[in-house]
């Protein structure tokens, strides 16, 4: 594990995988220097990807142990031993998204904010984005029900609470969404008009209502209303006349 941390602070590609290579040699099924490794693999299809990714989460499953599973269940990630098995479970998802393959993606999502509730990993929001551009409303609905605080504080909420109230046809309140998520964050517009480009590098950090969270959210707001054009239609046009 000494190696592998000393891994992740390497300044160099080079010295990252020498060190993932020696934690490795110790230790062949360390999670954390696995799902590394596989970053640094040439000429790996999506589906080879995906294949070895599914192999990972069963390494740390079996890691883990069923017993520790059952007994940890609603409260991974406080426990230190579980967060190798969610962040491998993670990247599985983020690589099924990534080549399309929404619907397992969201079973991911579903399943690991079972185990975590409380959702450090902050897996609540793609998962909601991919239910609203999938028209799953009873889905998204759950996961405002789930959340109620995230509204004032997160910009996928509160933009996706506009749309979310425009499909089920209520104009009045999709308006009053729409001042509430303005006033959350303005800068989110640009990019679910299309006004603005998709940021090629995502900030470090951001704060609530700041330009680097609408950076940071700006992919899965745009999907989300981009599969509804008579929304973003809407949008534009209630915009423009305020």
């Amino acid at each position: 594990m000494d190696l592998f941390f000393d891994a992740m602070d390497a300044e160099t590609m080079a010295g990252q995988l020498s060190l993932l290579s020696q934690a490795l040699q110790l230790d062949p099924r360390n999670v954390g220097a696995l799902s590394f490794m596989v970053r640094h693999l040439q000429d790996l299809s999506a589906e080879e990807e995906i294949e070895l990714r599914s192999k990972i989460v069963v390494i740390a499953a079996e890691q883990l142990g069923e017993e520790a599973l059952n007994r940890m269940h609603g409260h991974f990630w406080v426990f230190h031993e579980t967060r190798p098995y969610m962040r491998a479970r993670a990247e599985l998802a983020d690589k099924l998204f990534a080549v399309g393959r929404i619907g397992d993606a969201i079973n991911e999502w579903k399943a690991m904010l079972e185990l975590n509730p409380g959702d450090n990993q902050g897996l609540r929001y793609r998962l909601l984005a991919s239910h609203m551009a999938l028209g799953k409303l009873p889905e998204a609905r759950r996961l405002f029900k789930q959340y109620p605080d995230e509204f004032g504080f997160n910009t996928v909420f509160a933009w996706l609470k506009v749309l979310d109230r425009y499909l089920a046809g209520k104009k009045a309140e999709a308006l009053d969404a729409l001042a509430a998520a303005r006033k959350q964050n303005a800068h989110s517009m640009a990019f679910i008009l299309g006004a603005k480009a998709l940021p090629k590098q995502l900030p470090d950090a951001y704060g609530a209502g700041s330009k680097d969270e609408a950076a940071s959210f700006a992919e899965d707001l745009q999907m989300a209303w981009a599969a509804h054009p008579a929304a973003r239609k809407w949008l534009a046009t209630v915009t423009a006349a305020r």
